[in-house]
C-alpha cells in the first residue's frame, strides 16, 4: 500500500481553500443572491456542508484500513480481534481462516475483491445522493421562483386598469407590482446558483474520494494477487479447468491437492530411484573391495605357506649341516687320536 489517502485529502483542502477565496472576493453579490430566499439557500448550503463532512469522513476511514494492511505485510500476523477492519472484512476473514492454504483460486480472489468493492461503493452512495440532492434543490428553487413570478405577473396584469387616463398612476402601480415577480426571479436564480455551485464543489470532492478508493482497491488487488492460483498447465490446469466448467470450489481444491500429491509422489519416486542407483553403485564398490580383500588374504596365506616351507627347509638344511659337521668333527677327532697314538708308540720305540 504505497499511496496514503491523506494525499487526496490534501487536494480537497486546497480546492476548498480556493473556493473559499473566490467566495470571499464575491461576498457582496453572493450575499445579495443569498437574501433572495434565505430559507431555501440555507438548506442548500447546509446540505453542501454535510456532504463535505461526509466525503472527508470517508477519506479518513481509509487510513486505518491502510495501516492494518501495512501491519499485516510487515508482521505477517493478524491483529487482535478489537482491531478488525470494516471495509476489509472479507480480507480479514480470508486471512483468519486456519484451513486456508495461503493460496486463493481465481474465483475466491474475485469473491474477496467483490466484497471490498461493494463496501467501498456503498460509502460513495450517500455522497452521490447529496450531489443529486443539491441539483434537485436548485431546480426546486428555480421552479418555485418561476411559479412565484408567473403568479405575481398575473396579479400585476389583472390589477392594471386599461381604461384609466392617469398614465402616471398606472406606471407607479406597475412598478410596485413588479417587486413580487422580481423577488420570484431572485429566488429562482439564487437557488439555481447555489445548488449547481454546491453540486460542482461536492462533485469534485466525490471525484477525489473515488480516486482514493480506486487507488486503495487497485493496490489491495495487487497485494492479494500474490495469494492467487491461476491456470497452470503443469500442476493446477486440470483443477481450474474443472472449476471453469462448473465444479465447486471445494471439489476443485481437492482435485488440486490430489494433483499436487501425485506430483510430489512422482518427485519422491524419482528421488528414491536415484538413491537406489547410488546404493547399487556403493554395493558394487564394496563387492569389488571385498574381492580385493579376499585376493589379498589368499596371497597372504600363500606367502605364509611359502615362509613356513622356507623355515622347514632351513631347519632341515641346518640339521643336515649339523650332522655333517658332527661327522666331520668325529672323523677329525679320530684322526687326531690316531695320530697321537702313533706318536706315542714312536717315542717309546726310541
Amino acid at each position: 500500500m504505497r499511496t496514503d489517502p491523506k494525499r487526496f485529502l490534501f487536494r480537497m483542502m486546497l480546492f476548498l481553500a480556493f473556493v473559499g477565496t473566490i467566495c470571499a472576493l464575491l461576498f457582496a453579490p453572493l450575499k445579495s443572491a443569498f437574501m433572495g430566499n434565505p430559507a431555501l439557500n440555507s438548506v442548500i448550503l447546509a446540505t453542501l456542508g454535510l456532504g463535505i463532512l461526509y466525503v472527508i469522513r470517508q477519506i479518513l476511514r481509509l487510513t486505518p484500513e491502510r495501516n492494518w494492511l501495512l501491519s499485516i505485510q510487515k508482521t505477517g500476523s493478524l491483529d487482535t480481534p478489537e482491531k478488525r477492519p470494516v471495509l476489509l472484512a472479507t480480507v480479514y476473514a480470508m486471512l483468519a481462516d486456519s484451513r486456508h492454504d495461503a493460496q486463493l483460486s481465481a474465483l475466491s480472489l474475485r469473491s474477496v475483491l467483490d466484497g471490498v468493492a461493494a463496501r467501498l461503493d456503498e460509502g460513495r452512495e450517500i455522497s452521490r445522493y447529496m450531489i443529486g440532492l443539491l441539483v434537485f434543490l436548485g431546480l426546486l428553487g428555480t421552479f418555485w421562483g418561476l411559479l412565484q413570478t408567473i403568479g405575481a405577473v398575473s396579479l400585476v396584469i389583472n390589477s392594471l386598469d386599461a381604461d384609466s387616463a392617469n398614465f402616471q398612476a398606472m406606471m407607479s402601480q406597475l412598478r410596485s407590482g413588479l417587486d413580487a415577480p422580481l423577488s420570484g426571479m431572485a429566488t429562482a436564480f439564487s437557488s439555481s446558483l447555489f445548488g449547481l455551485a454546491g453540486s460542482l464543489i461536492l462533485g469534485f470532492l466525490d471525484l477525489q474520494l473515488g480516486q482514493a478508493m480506486g487507488r486503495f482497491f487497485n493496490e489491495l488487488e495487487d497485494w492479494l494477487s500474490a495469494f492467487a492460483r491461476f491456470n497452470d498447465s503443469n500442476t493446477a490446469g486440470g483443477a481450474h479447468g474443472a472449476l471453469a466448467h462448473g465444479m465447486s470450489e471445494e471439489a476443485a481444491r481437492a482435485l488440486l491437492s490430489l494433483s499436487q500429491s501425485i506430483a510430489e509422489g512422482e518427485t519422491n519416486r524419482t528421488k528414491v530411484v536415484e538413491q537406489m542407483s547410488k546404493l547399487n553403485r556403493t554395493m558394487a564398490t564394496l563387492n569389488e573391495a571385498s574381492a580385493d580383500d579376499r585376493r589379498i588374504r589368499e596371497q597372504l596365506a600363500e606367502l605364509n605357506a611359502n615362509l613356513q616351507q622356507l623355515a622347514d627347509d632351513m631347519r632341515t638344511d641346518r640339521a643336515h649341516q649339523t650332522e655333517i659337521l658332527t661327522a666331520e668333527l668325529k672323523g677329525l677327532s679320530q684322526s687326531i687320536a690316531a695320530l697321537i697314538g702313533t706318536s706315542s708308540i714312536a717315542k717309546r720305540g726310541k
